[in-house]
């Protein structure tokens, strides 16, 4: 449904940013009624409006505690606005749309084929309803194995929400929890809570498209005759082959830089035995790309340690999914494109493939949209807020910006200026920059025609 100001039509991608901005602000104003808060409760509402904020941006930077917060009610209205968050508005809205008119405008399509990050509008109901059944399923069968440590922890009402509240959470990629703990730190020596978070993390990051085309191939191969695992995958699409590669490669290399910093490091993992460093630095490294769960205190952690875990939240996970940043996509085009540039290529070649110049200029713009961002929020509150650690505030800003949500509470102790900052950068990392970008300058393609030239480099 077109929208207009005055005689000026709102885009498409303006329109996913203020579907974000209106919800987060009417999740406020519920969140903010008395009936919703513990006994205890005692805040202001702009407390209330950077909390919800955060939930529908799946940030996981709140400035309250959930459980300390908000009573039963208030949790059960936090997990809808992580999951309405980590759905997508537009979406939402849109099969709303669907199933009260039964069709949807051209224009609806495109708005929602803009928000699932597709390139065809074919089957896009259907691809949208199978984004809430592996959606609901995957929270659902979470849910069920935490519940196995949580029943018998909290009891069976309390622990099967709080199993919910987790799973839902974790999938959504938003770092919340409704536990009276300082994140998942009292679980670092549970392995059930901590890989099952850790696979419904990647499961909601990894993209939809790509859970589909993978679930595809395994029903090609379970049908085939005689069995073939090479014949059943050999056509991965490249986007597929790129998240998987890239994202398996992250990860990994992720995971062994944490144990080589913090092996020794008595304030994170170092006092653990060999498995538990082991299953922490894979836990923490899953998390840091874009969810925010933490099983140590990350403000105890070496420099090094930060700044890889920096350096992943601005990657993120993959397109059309619940992750944050960059995206691994634009992340790997970029080293594509290194690696071109050095074997004299012509092109960007990815799995013998050629990637159009379009998509690589898109990436750089994202790329280098992001960085700019990152720098202006990080200068302008390192420019207002001097007496803060320069290296904690940037951390922040790139955890708000990159949707991963591991704090330092350096938030606490902004001024109001600081906190917009902050607001702006959970706002522009969910709805992604290229979106915020593109909406904001209301793009027209223009095909400009002048004489070469060349400039110096280097």
């Amino acid at each position: 449904m077109a929208i207009t100001i005055g005689n000026r039509k709102i885009s498409t991608s303006l329109q996913l940013t203020l579907s974000f901005v209106l919800v987060a602000f009417i999740g406020s104003l519920i969140l903010s009624l008395p009936i919703f808060h513990q006994p205890s409760t005692d805040v202001g509402y702009f407390d209330h409006l950077l909390t919800a904020i955060s939930l529908v941006c799946v940030s996981g930077m709140a400035a309250l505690p959930i459980a300390e917060t908000y009573n039963l009610a208030g949790q059960v209205v936090a997990l809808l606005l992580i999951q309405v968050g980590g759905l997508g508005v537009i979406t939402i809205l849109n099969v709303g749309i669907f199933y009260l008119n039964r069709r949807l405008s051209l224009q609806d399509q495109y708005l929602l084929q803009q928000s699932l990050s597709r390139d065809t509008n074919r089957n896009l109901m259907d691809f949208l309803l199978l984004i809430y059944k592996f959606t609901l399923s995957a929270e659902f069968i979470g849910a069920l194995i935490i519940m196995y440590d949580f029943v018998p922890r909290f009891g069976f009402a309390r622990g099967a929400f709080n199993a919910l509240f987790l799973s839902i959470s974790s999938f959504s990629n938003s770092g919340f929890h409704n536990l009276y703990t300082d994140s998942l730190e009292g679980f670092y020596n549970n392995p059930l809570i901590l890989l099952t978070v850790s696979f419904l993390v990647i499961s909601g990051g990894i993209g939809f498209s790509v859970w589909f085309e993978l679930s595809e191939r395994v029903g090609k191969y379970i049908k085939s005759r005689p069995r073939s695992l090479k014949l059943a995958f050999q056509h991965l699409s490249v986007h597929t082959r790129i998240v998987l590669v890239f994202s398996g490669a992250i990860i990994a290399l992720g995971t062994v830089l944490f144990l080589a910093a913090e092996w020794s490091n008595p304030n994170s993992i170092g006092n653990m035995s060999p498995g538990l460093k082991l299953l922490n630095a894979f836990f923490n490294t899953t998390n840091t790309r874009t969810a925010g769960y933490t099983s140590v205190n990350y403000y105890e952690l070496n420099p090094f340690t930060k700044l890889s875990s920096m350096v992943q939240t601005i990657i993120g996970g993959a397109p059309g999914g619940t992750a944050g940043g960059i995206k691994v996509t634009s992340f790997a085009i970029l080293v594509l494109l290194f690696k071109s540039e050095v074997q004299s290529y012509d092109h960007v070649v990815a799995f013998k493939r050629i990637i159009p110049s379009r998509l690589v200029k898109q990436a750089v713009i994202i790329v280098l949209f992001f960085v700019i961002l990152l720098f202006v929020g990080y200068g302008a509150i390192l420019l207002t807020h001097p007496h803060l650690d320069s290296l904690d505030i940037l951390f922040e800003t790139a955890n708000a910006l990159g949707s991963a949500g591991i704090s330092f509470n350096t938030i606490d102790y902004l001024n109001p200026f600081g906190v917009s900052i902050m607001v702006v950068l959970m706002i522009a990392g969910r709805v992604g920059p290229i979106t915020l970008l593109l909406g904001i300058l209301q793009r027209r393609n223009r095909e400009i025609h002048y004489a070469e030239t060349n400039i110096f480099l280097g």
